[in-house]
């Protein structure tokens, strides 16, 4: 991969050390994985020996590919990380959701193929949670060094992740049965566990020792606000995973592979911190809660059953659960109505305090995200019929909050990105509303506690959007490219006009040689300005000495002038043949040119006639007119704003606000080198604001444009549930 150009300009960027870090890290990974492959085969025929004579051969034969494949495999799983460390070095960190999902068709996966994949996320789960704060650590040393990225288990090209991708890269390409990979995989998870752990311990180490003479940045950090903007400040404090899930183990789950969900291990697990349910349970207003107290707690099994009663009703009770507009309670009281369709005496049970917490975060997780993105009236509920499922999933799998990999966490965030700022004006929009609607159509049909329902949707819906995501990387890049091209045909005839207006300035000249500088002499600067750009451009140079010379000739004595005139008339005929005259006429008005300049005709001589000069070339109009009539200069901005623009790295979102209220989240897609200026797109990669930072913070002033909400919707969202928990705390 070619580094781009900036790329060793970014800020902390030491390939001395990613080199280091690269060789003492990347075979080692290979060399678990070798080990690991070695020992497949007694495993293999371990289940061999317990298995049904029918099933004998797949795993027999598999015993025999391994062997004569060993190299292929290992040599497909270095490639894959190669390449996640490459895009690391490049500056564009690798993610495995798009790279699982490139190159996939929409047709449905086999359920064999399905529990390959599935095993293959188990694995990097379970090194992901023996091995969370470590991988934390890592994800913030490698990013500084790599130039401030911020890293997490979708990018970090050593992480849990991209190492299943790894296996998975290695296994599906084998002959091996569906079975016999799902095994092997099995059969590497427990080791790979604890081999990858130690050489995580150990880079750690290294990096620990770098980190203690280096100024890194503590935990996640927060996204800094926009200066100028009211509200409490609050870029000093941890993040939600740093604060309380980076050193929580009450997530851990048997090292086995779990693809459904189970309620009976309910009490082998903490579902969330201790300090979040005090929170929550402050933030809840159980009304008469001694009342309540006296009542029977619904079971684990009552409480799944009654939820998934609801699931069956018309898109999953959302639409009752939102009567009233707080989630929490109206997700809580149909809950507790469904489980009286089951046989729980009206009033007479209630949610168990533990369980309520998890329903109301997932609740308040939904509220969060509706409520940042920007959608249409009528996709609200189709985003909101999934809150039932995730409180499913929630209620009994705690690794929804502490691994971002999770499938449910990845659709939701998929699905959010789809409809947010969506309006469906186009074939393409619609087309993907459609995808999105069929998608959480299905998950709420077909999910009955197994996770393979949320992991097939995610990878068919993401095979789908990665596609749309594609065109739209297109359209920016296009965009990009029609407003660089403005901007240089602005820069040159600024550029043409400046030249004409200093020769000029308020001096009486012939009217054939102002003519000749207004127009022949303008367009010949304007056109070698649009190739070869302004600054240091020795064409527009010798063009500026042509017009200065012209005008000595003026006031020069024949003497002087007439070697000027001869050894310089091809090159007036040419700049008037470039004004669209025929060659004759063109000679003739250069010949013309010159018997003013002589005195040989009268200084009163017309101008020759040139034709009319062709339009220029279409440019796309924005979208929407978001900027303020007023100059910024007339609005007022605050310096600190301004300057915080000007540092707003690539791929920001932000939200813009029109004069009548209107929201439309709008991207940072290119930064003009001639201007400054700012080109934003919006989600199907269309410019619709292009603005100086100056503008953009006569905008904050004016209360128009605000930050957009974090691009992993489940984090912002639940970034917005802790700190509206705060509040009350914090009053208090």
């Amino acid at each position: 991969m070619q580094t781009p150009p900036f790329v060793d300009e970014l800020p902390s960027r030491n390939l001395d050390l990613l080199n280091q870090v690269r060789e003492s890290i990347l075979l080692p990974l290979a060399d678990v994985f070798a080990a690991e492959l070695d020992g497949v085969g007694a495993g293999l025929f371990q289940l061999a020996d317990k298995a049904p004579p029918a099933l004998q051969k797949d795993y027999l034969d598999a015993i025999q590919e391994l062997r004569r494949e060993r190299e292929s495999l290992i040599a497909r799983f270095r490639a894959h990380l190669a390449k996640a460390w490459q895009a690391l070095e490049a500056g564009r960190p690798l993610s495995v959701e798009r790279t699982l999902s490139r190159g996939n068709d929409l047709t449905l996966v086999a359920d064999a193929e399905l529990e390959v994949r599935l095993a293959v996320r188990n694995l990097a789960g379970a090194i992901q949670q023996q091995w969370r704060p470590e991988l934390m650590r890592l994800d913030r040393y490698l990013g500084f060094i790599a130039g401030g990225l911020r890293l997490d288990g979708d990018s970090n090209p050593i992480g849990p992740e991209h190492l299943g991708v790894a296996v998975y890269a290695a296994v599906s390409a084998t002959r091996l049965a569906p079975r016999a990979q799902l095994a092997a995989v099995r059969v590497c998870e427990p080791g790979m566990v604890e081999r990858v752990g130690v050489l995580y311990e150990a880079l750690e180490q290294q990096l620990q020792a770098i980190a203690r003479t280096t100024e890194l940045a503590e935990g996640r950090a927060r996204r800094r606000a926009i200066p100028g903007l009211a509200g409490p400040g609050r870029e000093d404090t941890p993040d939600w995973i740093t604060r309380f899930f980076s050193q929580w183990q009450g997530g851990q789950r048997a090292a086995q592979a779990a693809s459904a969900i189970d309620v009976h291990a309910r009490a082998d697990h903490e579902l969330l911190p201790a300090e979040l349910h005090r929170l929550l349970q402050g933030a809840r207003d159980d009304g008469n809660a001694a009342a309540a107290g006296e009542l029977r707690a619904l079971s684990p099994r009552e409480l799944a059953s009654a939820l998934s009663l609801l699931q069956t009703t018309a898109q999953a009770g959302f639409d009752e659960i939102e009567r009233g507009g707080d989630l929490r309670a109206g997700l809580r009281r149909e809950i507790l109505a469904h489980a009286a369709m089951l046989g729980v005496g009206p009033g007479s049970a209630r949610i168990d305090p533990a369980d309520a917490d998890t329903l109301d975060l997932v609740a308040m997780l939904f509220q969060a995200m509706l409520g940042e993105s920007q959608l249409r009236a009528d996709l609200r509920p189709v985003l909101g019929q999934l809150l039932v499922p995730v409180a499913k999933v929630a209620l009994q799998d705690p690794r929804l909050f502490v691994r971002d990999s999770h499938p449910v966490r990845r659709l939701l965030n998929m699905l959010a990105d789809a409809c947010d700022g969506n309006p469906g004006e186009t074939a393409a929009e619609l087309a993907l509303l459609a995808q999105v609607q069929a998608t959480a159509t299905r998950v709420v049909r077909d999910f009955d506690e197994h996770l393979g329902v949320f992991l097939q949707a995610e990878s068919e819906f993401g095979a789908y959007f990665e596609q749309y995501r594609r065109r739209v990387e297109i359209a920016e890049r296009r965009a990009a490219e029609l407003q660089r091209a403005e901007e240089r045909r602005l820069a040159a005839r600024a550029c043409a006009g400046e030249g004409v207006a200093s020769r000029l300035d308020g001096r009486e000249l012939p009217a054939v040689i102002e003519g000749f500088l207004r127009r022949p002499w303008a367009r010949h600067v304007e056109r070698i300005a649009l190739r070869e750009g302004v600054a240091g451009s020795s064409g527009v140079a010798a063009a500026m000495a042509l017009a200065d010379g012209l005008l000595a000739a003026i006031d020069a004595s024949p003497r002087i002038a007439e070697p000027w005139l001869e050894a310089h008339r091809p090159a007036l005929q040419r700049l008037y043949a470039e004004a669209g005259l025929s060659p004759a006429a063109a000679e003739a008005a250069a010949a013309t040119l010159v018997d003013v300049l002589r005195g040989r005709q009268a200084a009163d001589a017309p101008a020759p006639e040139l034709p009319p000069e062709p339009a220029p070339p279409a440019v796309e109009p924005e979208a929407a007119s978001l900027l303020p009539e007023e100059p910024a200069e007339q609005i007022g901005f605050d310096i600190d704003t301004a300057e915080y623009f000007q540092a707003l790295p690539l791929g920001t979102w932000l939200d813009f606000i029109d004069r009548y209220g209107q929201v439309q989240p709008g991207k940072l897609a290119w930064v003009s080198p001639i201007s400054g200026r700012r080109m934003f797109v919006n989600r199907r990669g269309s410019r619709f604001c292009v603005a100086s930072p100056e503008q953009l913070a006569a905008m904050v002033r004016l209360g128009r444009l605000r930050l957009h909400r974090d691009e992993d919707a489940f984090y912002s969202a639940m970034q917005s549930v802790v700190d509206f928990l705060d509040m009350p705390a914090a009053a208090a």
